[in-house]
């Protein structure tokens, strides 16, 4: 006898096998540490975290960051010198990706973003933040404060003594520092000075000591004013509140030359520049070695002004190093020890 299939009764298994058929695709859906990724056969990782970060001071010792939900913050002495690049090594999930990849040489600031990718394509982004652990310096206290010349060298230094008009504990980062001077004239009117040279000292002049060095801006007006050392975080003024606003500048009233800048490589058409006072009396400038003092190489005057002097290598002068300057004024002669090199 021919047994007969009902189609209300086969369409209702097929449809029962089908229901059984998803059920089995939904117990396969993978479900990680931070995403949830549907899939039948293939489990795709879905980490963006960061597991380490680290970099090295410029005494080579490994700094590790700390790790929040969007930040990588580094905490930094200010006594350790700030690089101006570092090369984190970071490790990361599994299988994830990281721009700027390990290793790669970025800006060591705040705000440097770091994008890290999952192998399932999601993405999160990082902020470098540096946490920066600065002590606070020790301010001057001036009773009498001397006045000074604009296009002399200023500076304010700690000689090793316990002179009060001494200033310590500078976090020696050039681009955190400013020297200005407020106007006593309305004590609002800043003016701010160049800085030359920030850090402990050298072993040949002119920065000698400890402390900050700098030259008065040329198109500060005469008057008084009150001295200021923003370093990082702080501000820094005379200790001593009523003799704020005291320190009298002034117009050089003598000839003089400051060592910065010195030793110096040029070469032949190049041009270097002589900082002081009363530059514009020179009259002619000359370069020599003292082991011949009888054999000199007159310089072209570029341009002087009382503060500056700029002077070219003419074509001719001899490859060679040469160990003083003669600066000419007239009838006076000044013999200095600035080294030239000419190549």
């Amino acid at each position: 006898m021919t047994k007969r299939i009902h189609n209300p009764v086969f369409l209702y298994q097929m449809t029962l096998l089908f229901i059984a058929l998803a059920c089995v695709s939904c117990e396969t859906e993978y479900i990680d540490k931070v995403n949830t990724i549907p899939a039948d056969v293939i489990k795709v990782p879905g980490y963006t975290h960061i597991e380490s970060f680290t970099i090295k001071d410029t005494e080579n010792n490994a700094i590790s960051a700390a790790l929040t939900e969007e930040n990588i913050v580094i905490t930094w002495s200010n006594h350790i010198t700030l690089p101006e690049t570092v090369k984190p090594e970071i490790i990361l999930g599994t299988e994830a990706t990281i721009s700027p990849a390990s290793g790669a040489e970025v800006a060591f600031k705040d705000g440097t973003v770091y994008t890290v990718t999952s192998k399932a394509g999601t993405t999160k982004k990082y902020t470098l933040k540096i946490d920066f652990r600065q002590k606070e310096p020790r301010t001057w206290t001036s009773t009498q404060e001397e006045p000074l010349a604009k296009g002399f060298m200023a500076k304010i230094t700690n000689r090793g003594t316990s002179d009060p008009a001494i200033i310590n504990d500078l976090w020696m980062s050039l681009k955190d520092t400013r020297v200005y001077f407020v106007s006593a004239a309305d004590q609002k009117t800043e003016y701010t000075a160049e800085i030359v040279y920030l850090g402990n000292g050298e072993t040949t002049a002119p920065f000698l000591e400890y402390g900050v060095y700098y030259f008065l801006p040329e198109n500060m007006p005469l008057g008084l004013y009150d001295l200021r050392i923003k370093n990082g975080a702080y501000t820094l003024q005379n200790a001593s509140v009523e003799n704020r606003f005291k320190i009298e500048v002034t117009e050089p009233d003598y000839f003089k030359t400051e060592r910065f800048g010195f030793p110096t490589t040029k070469r032949s058409g190049e041009t270097l520049e002589v900082r002081g006072g009363l530059l514009n009396e020179l009259t002619a400038v000359e370069i020599y070695n003292t082991t011949n003092t009888a054999v000199t190489y007159p310089l072209e005057i570029v341009s002087l002004s009382s503060y500056k002097a700029v002077l070219k290598i003419p074509a001719g002068v001899p490859v060679g190093a040469y160990n003083r300057m003669r600066f000419k004024r007239g009838t006076a002669t000044s013999n200095l020890s600035y080294a030239v090199t000419v190549q």
